[in-house]
C-alpha cells in the first residue's frame, strides 16, 4: 500500500528496472488522455532528448509522433510535419511495417491539411502498402482510393492553373471528389479505430478518438460524435484550400526536341499498294482513312501542348504509367495488346513521322519482315478503334508518305513538354535572378513529376536517353527548391523534397546534405547523424566510395556547433 501511495505521489519516478525516458513518456500520455496538451508536449519533449541520449529508438519515433500529433491537434502544421518526417526517418529502418503504415497515414493527414494533395496522395499509398504487408490494412484498398482521388484533385487543380478550364468548371469537378475522398478518409479513420491492431498503449491514443479534431475547424455547433465531428472537420479543411479565383497563365515557352534516327519525311509519295491491302485485311472499316487524308506533317506545328488551349482534345501523362484523357474521360480500355505501346512511341516522336519499316521492327524484331508489318497494321487498326470509342470519327493517327504520326491537327497537352518548359523557365529566371518566378516554375515543374518518364516501357532504349534528361532535371527542380527552403527556414518543406530526390537517387549527396542541415538546425543531432550514416552506407554498398571531402567537413561543422 505504500508503494502504491508513494508511486501516486510521484508518477515522474521510474518503474524498476525500466529504461530512462520511458517513465516521462507513459505521463505525457496520461496528460494526453485527459487533454493537457502542452503539458504532455513539454515532457515528450524531454522524454524525447533522454531516448536520443541513450539511443533508444523505439523511444525516439514514438515520442517525436505523439508530438507531431499534439502539433496537428494545435493547428501547427509545419511543426507536426516535421515530427512526423523525423518519427518516420526512424521507423523506416525497423522492421515494422504496421508502424510505418500508420504513421504514412497521419503524415497523409498533415499534408492534406497544408492543401498538399500531391504529398498526401504519396503517403496514403505508402499507408496502403505498409498497412497491407502487415495484414492490418482496411478493407477494400480504401487507403488506395484516397490516394487515387487525391491525386485527381491535384491533377484539376494543374488544369486550372494552366488556364486550361475555368476556375468555375474546375471548381464543380473538385468538389465532386473531394466529397468521394472525405467518405474514403471517414471510412479508414472507421476501419483504424474500431479494430484490434494490437499496439502499445503508445498508440492508443492515436486511433481511438482521444485526439479530436482541432477545435478552430469545427462548427460552431460540433455535431455530437466523433464520426460527425471527423465529417466536420474534413470539410472545414477543405474550404481552406478552394482554387484560385483566377488560372495562372503559364507562359509558353518554345521547347526544340530532337530524336536520333529519326528522319523527316519531305517528299509525297506513293502509298504502297500492298500495306493498303494489308490494312483492310486488318480491318475494313474506316482503315485507310489515313492514306485518303494524304496529311503533311510540319515538324514545327504537329501537336504543340504548349500552344494548345482550352481543355477539349487529348490530355497525356507520361510521367510514370500512361494516363490518357479526352476531354475528361479517362481512356482506360485499350483494344489490342499492343496498341498502348504504340501510342507511347507516337507521343513521344510525335514532331517526326516515323516510317512502318522502323515501328515493324521496333515492336516485333524476331517476326518476319511481312508478318511484323501485319502486326504493325494490327495494331494501328486496334489503336483507332480505342479512340473511336470516345472521340468519333476525329482523326488520331495517320498514314502519310510511308510513315506514321498522330494527326498535327489534334488538339494535345502533354505533361512532359509542360514539365521542360516549366524547367527552362525557371532557369531563365534564376539566370536574371527572379528567385520567386523560378521557385514557381521550378514547383510546376516537379508538381508534373509523378515518376520516371514512359515508367512502363523501362527497358526500351528508345524512351531512356529522354528519360534521364528529364529525371535530372527533376533533381535539379528539387535541389534548387530545397536549398531555397532550407536557407529561409521552412525545413519540413525541404526535408519532403530531398526525401523526394533520394527516392530517385539514394546517393544523391545534395539531398542527404539538405536532410543533415535541417535536421540539425531543429536540434535533432541524433537525426542528423543517423542520415550522414545512410548516406556513408549507402554509397559503400552500391559504389564501393565513401562520402565526398565536402559532405565530411560540412558534417563536422554541424556536429561540432550542435556539440
Amino acid at each position: 500500500m505504500m508503494h502504491h501511495n508513494h508511486s501516486s505521489a510521484h508518477p515522474m519516478k521510474s518503474r524498476k528496472g525500466e529504461k530512462p525516458g520511458w517513465h516521462l513518456y507513459r505521463r505525457a500520455i496520461n496528460l494526453l488522455q485527459q487533454q493537457k496538451w502542452n503539458s504532455a508536449l513539454h515532457l515528450l519533449a524531454e522524454a524525447e532528448v533522454v531516448f536520443r541520449t541513450t539511443n533508444d529508438v523505439d523511444g525516439q519515433w514514438r515520442a517525436l509522433a505523439a508530438q507531431a500529433e499534439i502539433h496537428m491537434h494545435e493547428g501547427m502544421m509545419p511543426q507536426a510535419m516535421a515530427r512526423a518526417l523525423a518519427a518516420m526517418a526512424i521507423v523506416e529502418h525497423l522492421d515494422d511495417p504496421q508502424t510505418c503504415g500508420l504513421l504514412a497515414w497521419r503524415i497523409a493527414l498533415i499534408a492534406l491539411h497544408q492543401g498538399d494533395y500531391r504529398t498526401g496522395s504519396a503517403y496514403l499509398q505508402r499507408a496502403q502498402f505498409c498497412l497491407d504487408m502487415a495484414g492490418a490494412a482496411p478493407t477494400g484498398g480504401i487507403l488506395a482510393s484516397a490516394a487515387q482521388i487525391c491525386a485527381e484533385i491535384a491533377r484539376w487543380q494543374q488544369v486550372i492553373l494552366q488556364g486550361r478550364m475555368t476556375v468555375g468548371e474546375g471548381e464543380a469537378i473538385i468538389n465532386e471528389a473531394r466529397a468521394g475522398l472525405i467518405r474514403c478518409l471517414l471510412d479508414v479513420h472507421r476501419a483504424l479505430t474500431s479494430r484490434d491492431l494490437a499496439l502499445s498503449e503508445s498508440w492508443a491514443w492515436v486511433h481511438t478518438g482521444l485526439l479530436p479534431p482541432p477545435l478552430p475547424m469545427l462548427t460552431a455547433a460540433p455535431p455530437r460524435s466523433l464520426v460527425q465531428r471527423f465529417l466536420a472537420w474534413w470539410k472545414a479543411l477543405f474550404a481552406l484550400h478552394s482554387p484560385p479565383q483566377r488560372p495562372v497563365v503559364i507562359e509558353p515557352i518554345s521547347a526544340e526536341e530532337t530524336y536520333a534516327g529519326d528522319e523527316m519525311v519531305t517528299k509525297v509519295e506513293t502509298v504502297d499498294e500492298k500495306d493498303i491491302a494489308d490494312e483492310r485485311v486488318a480491318a475494313t472499316e474506316d482503315c485507310l482513312s489515313d492514306t485518303q487524308e494524304q496529311d503533311q506533317f510540319p515538324a514545327d506545328t504537329a501537336n504543340n501542348s504548349s500552344t494548345t488551349s482550352g481543355i477539349a482534345g487529348l490530355t497525356v501523362y507520361t510521367f510514370g504509367s500512361l494516363r490518357v484523357y479526352f476531354n475528361d474521360t479517362l481512356i482506360d480500355q485499350w483494344e489490342g495488346s499492343r496498341s498502348r505501346s504504340l501510342f507511347r512511341f507516337l507521343i513521344a516522336h510525335r514532331r517526326v513521322p516515323v516510317s512502318k519499316e522502323r515501328l515493324a521492327a521496333l515492336f516485333w524484331p524476331d517476326s518476319e519482315p511481312d508478318l511484323a508489318r501485319r502486326s504493325l497494321h494490327q495494331a494501328v487498326y486496334c489503336l483507332r478503334q480505342t479512340f473511336k470509342r470516345v472521340m468519333g470519327e476525329t482523326p488520331v493517327v495517320l498514314f502519310v508518305n510511308g510513315c506514321y504520326a498522330l494527326a498535327s491537327d489534334l488538339p494535345l497537352w502533354v505533361d512532359a513538354d509542360v514539365f521542360e518548359e516549366s524547367i527552362t523557365a525557371a532557369r531563365s529566371a534564376w539566370s536574371r535572378g527572379d528567385i520567386e518566378s523560378a521557385l514557381r516554375a521550378y514547383g510546376r515543374a516537379i508538381d508534373l513529376y509523378q515518376g520516371d518518364y514512359m515508367a512502363e516501357e523501362r527497358y526500351e532504349d528508345w524512351a531512356e536517353e529522354r528519360r534521364r534528361t528529364l529525371q535530372a532535371a527533376y533533381l535539379e527542380a528539387l535541389h534548387q527548391l530545397a536549398r531555397v527552403y532550407q536557407e529561409r527556414g521552412e525545413y519540413p518543406t525541404a526535408i519532403m523534397l530531398s526525401q523526394r530526390a533520394l527516392a530517385v537517387d539514394s546517393c544523391d549527396e545534395d539531398a542527404h546534405r539538405v536532410l543533415i542541415g535541417c535536421y540539425a538546425a531543429q536540434g535533432l543531432r541524433h537525426l542528423a547523424v543517423r542520415q550522414y550514416q545512410i548516406c556513408v552506407a549507402t554509397l559503400k554498398s552500391q559504389f564501393g566510395l565513401s562520402p565526398s571531402d565536402e559532405l565530411e567537413a560540412f558534417v563536422r561543422r554541424v556536429v561540432e556547433g550542435m556539440n
